[in-house]
């Protein structure tokens, strides 16, 4: 009997202590955000590659450095580009329709190289089709902004697939 108590308590507490892990959203972020649009992208030929990046202009940080964009179902390091006065963070989503090559050969040696599938992470936040969340850091501490209303632009066809940074 002592021995359930102390499992029930050990699988309580474990199950408590895991609601504080957990990632709040902030109701206002310390920076202001401009119009966030999004930009599907195909490229290739046959359109074998597809994507959709993300653009974020930021007209004032006041201390705030934005790091990471979570939407549908993907996280992506952000990319600062900052030109004169003009600041604007972009997250690059990449889609590709076909999997990369793979040799399969009946000696293992010969496989040798080949990489193995990338496996999405489960976003840790419910997110509609039009809704986004970037992690920001102010002071060193990491904070999580929802960014409601992206709007669409048009889309845009690269004759060159583009490559992708590991």
């Amino acid at each position: 009997m002592r021995l359930i108590n102390i499992l029930l308590g050990t699988v309580v507490i474990l199950g408590f202590s895991q609601c504080g892990s957990s990632q709040k959203l902030t109701e206002n972020a310390p920076f202001q955000l401009g119009e966030v649009k999004s930009e599907p992208w195909t490229a290739g030929d046959n359109k074998e590659a597809t994507g959709e990046n993300i653009y974020i202009p930021v007209p004032e940080e006041n201390g705030a450095t934005l790091d990471s964009l979570y939407y549908k179902n993907q996280a992506v390091k952000l990319e600062r580009i900052k030109k004169d006065d003009y600041l604007v963070y972009i997250g690059r989503f990449p889609f590709f329709n076909t999997p990369p090559d793979m040799i399969m050969h009946a000696d293992p040696k010969k496989e040798f190289g080949n990489k193995p599938p990338k496996t999405n992470a489960k976003n840790p936040f419910e997110l509609s089709e039009n809704e986004a969340v970037v992690s920001y850091t102010v002071d060193g501490k990491t904070n999580y902004y929802k960014i409601e209303g992206i709007s669409p632009s048009t889309p845009i066809h690269y004759r060159d697939i583009p490559t992708l940074k590991n």
